[in-house]
């Protein structure tokens, strides 16, 4: 992976969420200054532009919209082969389902086991057999574990697309039944409390440690729905509970991008519908040139 290049790409994708919205996120990120904000860091922007659209469709089952989803993770994945011969890639979301295409790509391009950090404020660790909604946002790492459709969960090769001790899962704040036993499988699980209490410093090196993968690359996926719903509430879904506030979330993707592990970050579910003055789309270009910029001086 060139050294000092960005690479950014959308993925406009609403394939597993419960509503449209999400798919736009990609064009309106674009339009809130993120490419300007990250050429203003002093580093070339390669500019991959956008896939084509993925949208929500209204449908019922135990995995709505598999075959759409399916679609748009062998796409990311495809894409994020490109981005890494680039440089350091930049994903712009689209639904969490994603997430099983851009890491299988991720790895298939590096040639290696990749590590995911992964957050969000539910552990998406849902199947088709547990979830109560079918809504395969919610079974997004679940799929990148190798659980869930054959279609998706291959999309990016053979699965898992990374193993459950290669994952470190933090901020999230819900829990389903379902998911518990998952989730003690993780290289980490760190809910929004303890991370607080811990401090994001402290929170981003034990996230750091605990993906196994032997110092390998890692993939950082920021839902913003991790973010206080009071101060991020451009999203399709809201999630109760004790929630780490934008600038706590800004402090820990800035944490991780200094590491030089880390070789993408992806955005998600940032929903434009809900944010029509582009206010919290600002939030998020800041927080995300905040931390490309902390890794350029690494």
């Amino acid at each position: 992976m060139p050294r000092g290049k960005i690479a950014v790409f959308g993925v406009p994708s609403a394939a597993g969420s419960s509503k449209p919205g999400t798919e736009r996120a990609p064009f309106a990120l674009r339009e809130a200054g993120l490419l300007e904000a990250l050429r203003a860091l002093g580093s070339p922007v390669v500019n991959l532009s956008d896939l084509s659209l993925f949208p929500y469709r209204d449908d019922a089952g135990r995995a709505r919209n598999g075959e759409v989803v399916a679609c748009a993770a062998r796409a990311a994945a495809d894409e994020m082969g490109r981005a890494l011969a680039e440089g350091f890639a930049v994903v712009l979301g689209g639904d969490c389902s994603l997430v099983a295409g851009t890491v299988a790509g991720a790895r298939q391009a590096l040639g290696q086991p990749v590590g995911l950090v992964y957050l969000d404020a539910n552990a998406d660790l849902n199947t088709p057999e547990t979830s109560s909604s079918g809504l395969m946002g919610g079974m997004a790492l679940a799929l990148a574990l190798g659980r869930g459709p054959e279609a998706v969960v291959s999309a990016g090769g053979a699965p898992p697309a990374v193993k459950p001790e290669h994952v470190a899962l933090i901020g999230f704040r819900e829990l389903d039944a379902g998911e518990q036993r998952p989730l003690g499988d993780l290289g980490l699980a760190l809910p929004a409390a303890a991370a607080r209490r811990l401090g994001m410093r402290t929170a981003a090196a034990l996230a750091l440690d605990g993906v196994g993968n032997e110092d390998g690359p890692i993939l950082v996926h920021l839902d913003v729905d991790v973010v206080d719903p009071v101060e991020m509430p451009a999203k399709g879904i809201l999630t109760d509970g004790v929630a780490l506030s934008l600038a706590e979330v800004s402090d820990l993707v800035t944490a991780f991008l200094a590491s030089p592990r880390v070789v993408a970050v992806e955005v998600m579910e940032y929903d434009p519908s809900a944010d029509p003055d582009a206010v919290h789309a600002r939030k998020i270009v800041d927080l995300l040139a905040r931390a490309v910029a902390r890794r350029l001086r690494a």
